[in-house]
């Protein structure tokens, strides 16, 4: 690959330009999702592709949906060539999505194995764990060697790329961690190495879950749980119990966002699309101003609420024309800005603006913990 020069990098708030991992649980609505984020989008099926993988063909409900299969690693390799090399002749495709990504990781474990098997004729192998003299060498190697470069190249190419999958709840651990330390949170249902080639290069990672509330009842000598009603959430932000996030700025995304209506596309593009502009450093912070400033001799100080009883005295005719002229960096910021952010949330309306404030301010403690740059951050948040 030749060098390519350096460029200063820029948002383009456009959700064809992210790539999303998507996660949920069963019958959520993934597909459906990327079926009417296209229509409305672009007005016009032909914008968008799902692609089935292996045995997954979870589009026979779904009208209006440009899809196509693949069943085995060959099949996405043509796919992948034409996608590309047509482009604006054959088709016309903005955006991807493959489901399901636990079909897609069975396709490229077949294409590892055969790999494998053919470079290691004496020791030939019929399992993704034996492959490559096992030890997760062959998880290693459709992960790192087959799904990312693949996914990778389609984005290089300018299309807007998704991959569906499914949850399982994991036990986590952390480094450094004893053995019985860990704790339960909902993540893919994936193994390690499949859920960061999606993971780690893909701009968000979505997970959608149903919270539903319980009513116990007593059946004869035994309580049951009843569910009463539910609500459909998908999350932007990772907490304990959820795996998710994405590069977006802090606060230019909520936590989550529940899907309350049929279609959801204008209001889940509307969240994508501002958190994209959201995410802008540009017009946040502009340079420090250069001033001219007096360099005064003889150094005239005065204290806080002095009185100059004369001000000849500091503009003597003959200091001006000792004085001696230097550039000082002078920041836009006010100096105390704890009390200017103070004022302006007092006096702020915006009831969204007050709870994303907030939301920065928790991350410290309280504002009185927030260091400079948090304050500027707030700062600009509210001006």
């Amino acid at each position: 690959m030749a060098f390519v020069k350096p460029v200063i990098n820029e948002i383009k708030p456009d959700i064809k330009n992210l790539s999303i991992y998507l996660r949920s649980t069963k019958k959520f609505g993934k597909s459906t999702l990327f079926r009417d984020v296209v229509l409305a989008k672009y007005g016009d099926p032909s914008r968008g592709l799902l692609v089935g993988c292996g045995n997954e063909v979870g589009y026979k409900m779904l009208d209006n949906l440009n899809v196509t299969q693949v069943n085995t690693y060959k099949d996405m390799i043509e796919l992948q060539k034409w996608l590309i090399e047509e482009k604006g002749r054959e088709h016309h495709i903005e955006m991807i999505a493959f489901d399901t990504g636990d079909e897609l990781a069975l396709l490229a474990d077949a294409e590892t194995i055969r790999q494998s098997n053919i470079e290691n004729p004496s020791k030939k192998c019929k399992s993704i764990k034996a492959a490559f003299g096992g030890y997760t060498a062959g998880e290693k190697y459709s992960a790192n060697d087959l799904i990312k470069p693949y996914m990778a190249k389609l984005q290089d190419a300018g299309f807007g790329v998704w991959v569906i999958a499914h949850t399982k709840f994991k036990t986590i651990k952390e480094k450094g961690g004893l053995d019985e330390d860990g704790y339960m949170q909902l993540s893919s249902n994936m193994g390690a190495d499949y859920e960061a080639a999606f993971g780690d290069i893909f701009d968000v990672t979505l997970t959608g879950v149903i919270d539903r509330d319980l009513e116990e009842k007593k059946v004869g000598d035994k309580t049951k749980k009843y569910a009463t009603d539910e609500v459909r959430k998908l999350y932007f932000r990772g907490t304990t119990l959820i795996d998710a996030g994405g590069r977006f700025a802090d606060g230019a995304v909520p936590e989550y966002l529940v899907f309350d209506k049929p279609n959801m596309a204008e209001d889940f593009i509307r969240t994508v699309e501002e958190g994209m502009e959201k995410s802008k450093t540009s017009m946040k912070k502009s340079p420090s101003k250069s001033v001219e400033r007096v360099k005064e001799k003889p150094v005239v100080k005065v204290q806080e609420e002095s009185v100059v009883e004369n001000d000849d005295d500091i503009f003597d005719e003959d200091v001006v024309k000792e004085t001696a002229v230097e550039t000082v960096s002078v920041s836009e910021y006010p100096e105390n800005l704890d009390a200017v952010i103070r004022k302006m949330f007092k006096e702020c309306t915006d009831s969204d603006l007050k709870a994303s404030v907030r939301e920065v301010i928790s991350e410290y403690g309280k504002l009185n913990d927030v260091d400079r740059e948090g304050l500027e951050k707030i700062y600009d948040m509210m001006k």
